[in-house]
């Protein structure tokens, strides 16, 4: 599991659904859900086994139980409808405080979970905590970059729009961003009138401060 997390994690791809998958099919659970604490119903869940709708009732549970979770071993809860729920969370987790830098997991098991699947999840844990911080940050690399497509799709931003764009924001003028490009500063100029058209802006600061805002760009 660590070693395809980490190459998944390498390629910004979903760390969070190979551990997910790897740790329910290691301990047999029925639905497995990889979480992240505080925020609204039905928007937590980051990844899921088997499906979103049963991680989803997995995680609105917790809820209803109101775990205390005072340190990283597997909290073993008893639910009526889930059966055996074992919940994995960092020191300090707070399930009503919103942190998009946490993660916790949970795995539901009807018929109650054997002792060796218990110490599965336990031995799993150091790994996990120190694992799991690089992949919130990495989901959230992947958000960004995510939106920063969809609003240049939005704007109609091509490819050489966004370079230049993005050396913008970065403070170059355009006879620096026409010498990195490789272009004459005519061209660069014609690329950044196109760009103020597509934002409805008029200035560089201005434009540079939408990007940002809507992802476009590094903030």
């Amino acid at each position: 599991m660590l070693v395809e997390a980490a190459e998944a994690l390498a390629a910004e791809l979903d760390v969070e659904q190979v551990i997910c998958r790897y740790l329910a099919q290691g301990v047999e659970a029925d639905v497995a859900a990889c979480f992240v604490p505080g925020r609204p119903a039905g928007q937590r869940v980051v990844t899921s086994h088997p499906n979103r709708d049963a991680a989803d009732d997995l995680i609105e549970a917790l809820d209803a139980l109101e775990p205390d979770v005072s340190g990283p071993a597997p909290l073993r809860i008893v639910h009526g409808l889930l059966g055996e729920v074992l919940v994995i969370a960092p020191p300090g987790f707070d399930p009503d405080a919103e942190d998009d830098a946490r993660r916790g997991l949970a795995f539901a098991k009807r018929e109650g979970f054997a002792n060796n699947q218990v110490l599965l999840l336990h031995e799993a844990v150091p790994p996990l905590m120190a694992l799991l911080p690089h992949v919130a940050l990495a989901m959230q690399r992947r958000e960004r970059a995510q939106a920063g497509e969809d609003a240049a799709r939005e704007f109609g931003l091509t490819a050489r729009e966004l370079e230049v764009l993005e050396l913008l924001a970065q403070g170059l003028l355009a006879t620096s961003i026409a010498s990195r490009l490789s272009l004459s500063p005519r061209t660069v100029h014609k690329h950044l009138g196109n760009i103020y058209d597509k934002l409805g802006v008029h200035d560089r600061l201005v434009a540079v401060s939408l990007a940002r805002g809507r992802g476009l760009v590094a903030a």
